[in-house]
């Protein structure tokens, strides 16, 4: 199994634009100019944006001809769903422990 970096990764889905990009990468491969064309905004746009979850590992790039797609790495969000939910549970744990806390507090006062 591939490790991401998960800061990499989480740097990446940091701006709105490329969040929606993986969104529409989800419904399946798609060319540079569609995406551009759905998202409305410059090829050299999507470009910047594409190169940044290519570094990360999210999608992958091929060409054929002139064509440029674009494709969702399968598995490339899962260190980092891991480690959310990871950090989910541990506050979770501790806000429950922190209640307990003042529940008690409250009960010996």
């Amino acid at each position: 199994m591939v490790k991401y970096d998960v800061d990499l990764v989480a740097h990446a889905i940091a701006s709105a634009p490329r969040r929606t990009i993986l969104e529409r990468l989800a419904k399946g491969e798609v060319s540079m100019s569609v995406l551009a064309t759905e998202l409305d905004v410059s090829l050299p746009a999507v470009d910047k944006h594409v190169r940044v979850l290519t570094e990360a590992g999210v999608v992958t790039k091929s060409k054929s001809g002139r064509t440029t797609s674009v494709r969702l790495v399968p598995g490339s969000l899962d260190d980092l769903a891991t480690w959310a939910m990871s950090t989910r549970l541990m506050w979770s744990n501790a806000l429950d422990r922190l209640e307990q806390h003042l529940s008690d507090s409250e009960e010996t006062s």
